[in-house]
């Protein structure tokens, strides 16, 4: 073989070599992807972020991530990563079906649509539902105003929470409270020992109309404020673990940076989630935004 055939050798074997280390670094490695569907539904997405469970199956976020979002099911985005998600009861279905690195929570608003979903108690569990949250609040389609009036009692038979809270502990659910934000701070310490003892297990406090308008630091104050009470009233009774929701609002943020401070402080205290409210979609760009410290 002449000196020129082995040089053309030689560089046909390198571009061979060249060609396959590029192939080989462009091909995924391992399972990196999961498929996320909602049973029943046309929509099917790939989720590109590894998620990982505890020994209860019960989703985490990995140590350094961002808190899990709280959020209606229907505005979940696998982006989004491990969450709680909620329905009421007039769009149950979708989230009964849904399958994705959720935990799941009945939002309801009074004691009617207790006795309803505990009438289904053992189809909620099976479809991976751990929460009863209740939210009371005056309006159409929510809290009655007799229920509303009860607000103040601390007597467990009286007591709308207390009574919730005790259908659903009795069924074995965990009862989450979302009352409007001034509420949680109104009622005594001894209405407080009632919902608890009768199986509240965490608090939502709404942060979205106060963050609109006032500092970070202000609302982590008043966070804490009210952390610090509930914690004190629970570990008086013997409970450790009672957690804590924070809701805010991308329609009510027009100070990103103020808003983007307040879940950076929410993370630090920390809670167990940033709720978000919204009536429609919630734009990834703004669960980035809040994530972006």
């Amino acid at each position: 073989m002449s000196g020129s055939q082995v040089r053309v050798l030689l560089i046909v074997v390198l571009v061979i070599m060249v060609a396959f280390i590029v192939l080989n670094n462009s091909l995924p490695i391992g399972n990196a992807s999961s498929l996320v569907s909602i049973s029943g539904d046309s929509q099917t997405v790939r989720e590109q972020t590894a998620v990982s469970s505890d020994r209860n199956g019960q989703y985490t976020v990995p140590d350094g991530e961002h808190l899990p979002l709280m959020i209606r099911w229907s505005n979940w985005q696998p982006e989004f990563g491990p969450a709680f998600v909620y329905a009421r009861e007039r769009d149950l279905t979708g989230m009964l079906q849904m399958d994705a690195p959720v935990e799941k929570m009945v939002m309801l608003a009074s004691y009617a649509e207790a006795e309803r979903m505990m009438a289904r108690a053992d189809e909620l569990k099976a479809a991976g539902v751990t929460t009863i949250g209740l939210n009371t609040e005056n309006g159409d389609g929510m809290t009655p105003p007799n229920e509303m009036q009860t607000l103040a009692s601390a007597d467990p038979d009286v007591n709308i929470v207390a009574r919730v809270a005790s259908l659903a502990a009795a069924n074995g659910f965990k009862v989450m409270w979302g009352p409007v934000r001034n509420m949680t701070d109104q009622v005594s310490d001894e209405m407080i020992r009632t919902i608890m003892q009768a199986g509240v297990t965490g608090l939502a406090m709404q942060e979205q109309k106060f963050i609109e308008n006032q500092s970070s630091e202000a609302r982590l104050a008043a966070v804490n404020q009210t952390r610090t009470r509930y914690l004190r009233i629970a570990q008086g009774l013997g409970i450790e673990d009672f957690n804590f929701d924070v809701q805010i609002m991308h329609q009510r943020c027009p100070n990103m940076a103020n808003c983007v401070d307040f879940v950076a402080g929410l993370e630090d205290i920390p809670v167990q989630s940033i709720a978000i409210w919204s009536n429609g979609p919630i734009p990834a760009s703004f669960v980035n935004a809040i994530r972006s410290e």
